[in-house]
């Protein structure tokens, strides 16, 4: 299939292509018809949800995303969304707790994929809300290997998507900026007045001293 200008490709799975014109998802498997076209419109369906999914997160997340538009970026945090779809869990009445594709993921650095050096854990308050653990800060570089000089500079963005409605999306950031001389800054606990719920996906991401950024969590 020759390739039309103003078309963006998606992606090919088992010989079916996978393709966005004009806003509305296509997909074309030559020869393929009968019983092996539902699975194919399944997929192009859940490449089309990953694709939403991932496009409000991340202009969410643009305040501490490398710009310009990373098309590596991109393509790399949708196959992580598509590969969270594929397990059934976004089907789920439950809660999300923790998202293996997702945990980790850095957006600085990587192409091909890698983890976030960063561990703060994120947790459900009993009220809904989020929290991040914060540790203790109790070295001349106490969040290694980054950079530090005396600064250390946070910035949260928590970002909550309706997983059938993308457009109810609810964001939420804030930053703490911590002058370090070395004298021991004891852990703290942050809250971020977000609210999780069934059907949501949130994802929580962090920027250091505008460098280095990754998702914390995901509930």
């Amino acid at each position: 299939m020759a390739k039309q200008v103003g078309t963006e490709w998606i992606g090919t799975t088992n010989g079916v292509i996978f393709y966005k014109q004009n806003g509305i998802y296509y997909i074309w498997a030559k020869g393929r018809t009968g019983k092996q076209a539902p699975t194919a419109k399944n997929q192009a369906s859940l490449l089309g949800k990953a694709s939403s999914l991932s496009a409000r997160i991340r202009t969410a997340l643009k305040p501490i995303l490398p710009g310009p538009v990373d098309r590596k970026l991109m393509y790399r945090f949708n196959n992580a969304l598509q590969q969270w779809l594929r397990t059934g869990q976004s089907q789920s009445t439950e809660l999300v707790n923790g998202i293996a594709q997702l945990n980790g993921f850095s957006f600085y650095g990587y192409t091909t994929g890698g983890a976030f050096p960063v561990f703060m854990p994120v947790n459900r308050r009993s009220d809904g809300n989020l929290s991040v653990q914060i540790p203790a800060f109790d070295s001349p570089n106490p969040i290694s290997p980054l950079p530090f000089k005396g600064q250390i500079l946070l910035k949260f963005i928590a970002v909550s998507c309706n997983l059938n409605d993308t457009a109810d999306t609810k964001i939420y950031e804030t930053e703490l900026d911590i002058p370090y001389t070395g004298i021991l800054i004891p852990a703290r606990e942050l809250t971020l007045p977000l609210q999780t719920g069934p059907g949501r996906l949130t994802v929580i991401a962090l920027s250091i001293n505008r460098g280095t950024a990754g998702i914390l969590g995901v509930l």
